[in-house]
């Protein structure tokens, strides 16, 4: 059997029918064992057309493609660019927003490939991220790949969100 072809391009409006798609296939197996209300949570507002129109707008998105088919995103952009708050952060940051494989598509080395490529994206020395706590295979991805936990923000309704930071060995 012919090893598949992965592909990796920018997002565009048209990818937003997959990128909800993909939401309803990784959401809920990620973050259901976690808070399942949490993962209905975030796929109502995260993973709308509108949310997904609104960040296209101001991040950068990419798409993996498995023989033509999408099968993971990331999102990257500058905190000042969310329309979230974030009160805990003075400053700005580089945040990498989205990081999702397929669960039929993980162990390929997409979700790998797609932060090598953001990683050579942005601009500054660090790229930052949120963990949901609980989310264990994302903890160890992120850790594997240099990534260092640095902030927790505790939310009393939901799972706390833990910031991590990569050291892209960049002077300014």
């Amino acid at each position: 059997m012919a090893d598949p072809v992965i592909t990796l391009r920018r997002a565009t409006v048209a990818d937003i029918p997959a990128f909800r798609a993909l939401g309803e296939a990784v959401v809920p197996a990620t973050y259901g064992p976690i808070d399942a209300a949490y993962a209905q949570r975030m796929l109502d507002e995260w993973w709308v057309p509108a949310v997904f129109e609104r960040s296209l707008a101001v991040n950068t998105h990419l798409v993996a493609e498995v023989d033509g088919d999408v099968v993971a995103m990331s999102s990257f952009g500058r905190l000042s660019d969310s329309h979230r708050e974030f009160p805990h952060v003075t400053g700005d940051r580089e945040v990498m927003w989205k990081l999702y494989v397929h669960p039929d598509s993980q162990g390929l080395g997409i979700g790998s490939r797609l932060l090598a490529q953001v990683e050579s994206m942005v601009e500054g020395e660090h790229l930052w991220l949120e963990v949901v706590d609980g989310n264990d295979q994302a903890f160890d991805f992120y850790r594997g790949k240099g990534f260092d936990e640095v902030e927790r923000v505790t939310d009393r309704e939901w799972p706390d969100d833990v910031w991590l930071r990569k050291s892209l060995g960049r002077v300014r």
